[in-house]
């Protein structure tokens, strides 16, 4: 790549000097001490080769940035293996590729039932584990993917896709290719472009329809009289009054056509520059049938093909981007040109403007499957869960957090017993609970969504996810943290209660999915006593519901209420000490049957030199 950019600084530097000798060869030709013929040939060459230099320079620049591209995908495939985040994130801004759901903010809404806890999103975040998606609707795809679960036989759908994708890096990586080459289109600008897709014509709501007649007659008769004027036959008031005419409309019509075009995107490149990549996918020959339906929107139907119809709308949308500048203005008024575009817009909406919503939505499936096939690709030993109807339940083995490195991470067997059952897990701060049950949730959502997840193997029902684990207290709110984590988990047994087909996104299901609840440090903010009545009161509201889930606590006194007792199935983790010389806490991060034995908080209070007395 270093010789090609080399390449392209000579052809730069090349360029620029046959024109500079060219045009002073021809300008001052007759000025020289030879014969103008010498300098006119010499400049008329430099020229010539100037053309040739600008037509090689930009084929030149088009393969370095291709490369440039693909050395970025290598690099981020690197960096994302390694959990190396600011690398990663880095080598992305270098190429100028930005997603939302890498943004910190990306994570913030506190009122879902787990997006906020589970690190889905945001820059060192389960997102950046996955493939890249270039479009605005894979980004959408791709988190709605995540943020509710899929029916078990979409999810069947889904993963015979991305198996067909992982199995095919070379393929998959030449689509990731186009993606980077297309230019990011803002979220706000897909919704102007959708919305303008649906709007009523500009002919005539806004416009007269008799201007497309006028576009085409006026600017006729004024060449026509200014011909004629020409050779005397007319006088000159003849064209300027047409010209004229053609000022006032073209004025009068210009604010309601410029934001016509401004809608359509004609302000927004990024939706100019999609049909390589829809080429790009219709061209894809998959190894299997799994992508058919996935590719179906995207194959020539009654005539239209995603590629050249959205080609079509960039050519468009290239001619009415000049709007509001001076060349635009003396178009608009001697060829009544904003008619003519907006015109042309409409016949392109007409014939190809209702297919394109489906267009988008299969592009942004096939680049969410991508992203997906890209993590099963990345971690062969993943797997992928076997999710099927029944009595809820989730049994996982060797199930890691997806965000340590192979490395660090400590697998557990984990099981999960059905409705009037929990996992009661105890342990010593730093020792792993929170990672455990985020490793839970994280698996149950990817799962859920078509993807590999961190385990030899897992065995689950459909599942809605709901955690309770990092909670905020609001001064602006007059919330404290004891009142958010009462009413976050007031939100997460209503949750489970509700068993209703007419559920807010479940409207697949005959009746939504059992919950899996993931309670962490359940009730921290008050005292010892009340939080215990209150935890136990809690938990026996979710042993009443068709709910599973796990609940994490220093609180070894909580199962002793008789019916927590026998409900739960009680592991932990320990610690070790080395008491001689500098003392040192560690983890081996194993997770054992029972309750844990040992404390830490004083070891830590002494580690950390603040033991003594006052």
């Amino acid at each position: 790549m270093a010789k090609l950019e080399s390449l392209v600084a000579r052809l730069e530097a090349a360029r620029l000097g046959t024109f500079v000798v060219g045009s002073v060869l021809l300008l001052l030709r007759a000025d020289l001490s030879v014969s103008p013929v010498i300098p006119t040939i010499v400049g008329s060459v430099a020229l010539a080769a100037f053309v040739a230099l600008v037509v090689r320079h930009r084929r030149l620049r088009r393969r370095l940035r291709r490369e440039r591209a693909a050395f970025t995908l290598a690099r981020v495939g690197l960096r994302r293996v390694a959990r190396d985040w600011p690398a990663l994130h880095g080598a992305l801004e270098e190429f100028g590729y930005e997603d939302p759901l890498l943004e910190p903010q990306a994570a913030s809404d506190e009122s879902h039932p787990y997006l906020a806890d589970l690190d889905l999103f945001g820059p060192a975040s389960v997102r950046a584990l996955l493939g890249l998606t270039p479009s605005a609707t894979g980004s959408e795809t791709l988190r709605d993917w995540l943020s509710a679960p899929a029916p078990a036989a979409e999810v069947h759908r889904r993963q015979a896709a991305v198996r067909v994708l992982a199995d095919d890096p070379d393929g998959r990586d030449t689509l990731a290719i186009e993606g980077l080459l297309i230019d990011r289109v803002g979220t706000s600008a897909w919704r102007t472009f959708k919305v303008w897709l649906d709007s009523p014509s500009v002919f005539p709501d806004q416009v007269p329809g008799w201007s497309r007649k006028v576009a085409w007659a006026l600017p006729a008769v004024t060449l026509g009289l200014l011909v004629a004027w020409s050779f005397n036959l007319v006088p000159a008031g003849a064209w300027l009054a047409t010209l004229v005419l053609q000022t006032i409309l073209a004025l009068r019509w210009g604010g309601a056509l410029g934001e016509y075009f401004d809608a359509a995107g004609a302000r927004s490149p990024g939706l100019r520059r999609h049909h390589p990549l829809f080429a790009a996918w219709e061209s894809y020959e998959p190894r299997g049938s799994a992508l058919d339906d996935f590719r179906a929107p995207l194959l020539p139907t009654a005539g239209l093909r995603a590629s050249e119809e959205i080609r079509s709308l960039e050519r468009w949308l290239d001619a009415a981007s000049s709007h509001g500048s001076m060349m635009h203005h003396v178009y608009s008024i001697a060829l009544l040109w904003d008619v003519h575009l907006a015109s042309g817009l409409e016949r392109w909406r007409a014939r190809a403007g209702a297919a394109v919503p489906a267009w988008f939505e299969a592009l942004g499936q096939l680049e969410a499957l991508s992203a997906l096939a890209t993590l099963a690709h990345d971690q062969p030993e993943w797997s992928f869960p076997d999710i099927h109807d029944g009595d809820p339940g989730f049994a996982a083995e060797a199930l890691g957090h997806p965000l340590l490195s192979d490395t660090t991470r400590r697998p557990s067997d984990v099981t999960l017993d059905g409705p009037g059952g929990f996992l009661l897990v105890t342990g010593s701060n730093m020792s792993g609970k929170s990672t455990l049950l985020r490793s839970i949730g994280l698996a149950a959502v990817l799962g859920q969504a078509g993807s590999v997840v961190c385990a030899r193997r897992l065995e689950m029902t459909p599942l809605r996810t709901f955690t309770s684990m990092r909670i905020h207290d609001s001064l602006t709110e007059g919330v404290s943290h004891f009142m958010a984590e009462l009413l976050r988990l007031k939100a997460l047994v209503d949750a489970a209660n509700a068993r209703g087909a007419d559920q807010d996104g479940f409207e697949a299901y005959d009746a939504p999915p059992a919950l899996l609840y993931l309670i962490d440090e359940v009730l921290q903010g008050t005292n010892s006593e009340e939080r215990r009545v209150a935890a136990r009161r809690i938990i026996s509201h979710l042993l009443d519901s068709h709910a599973i889930g796990a609940v994490t606590t220093h609180d070894l006194a909580l199962h002793e209420e008789p019916r927590l007792d026998d409900s739960s199935r009680k592991v932990h983790f320990r610690e070790t000490v080395e008491e001689e010389g500098d003392q040192v806490l560690s983890f081996d991060y194993v997770l054992r049957p029972g309750l844990a034995t040992s404390r830490n908080a004083l070891k830590l209070l002494r580690i950390v030199g603040l033991d003594s007395e006052p």
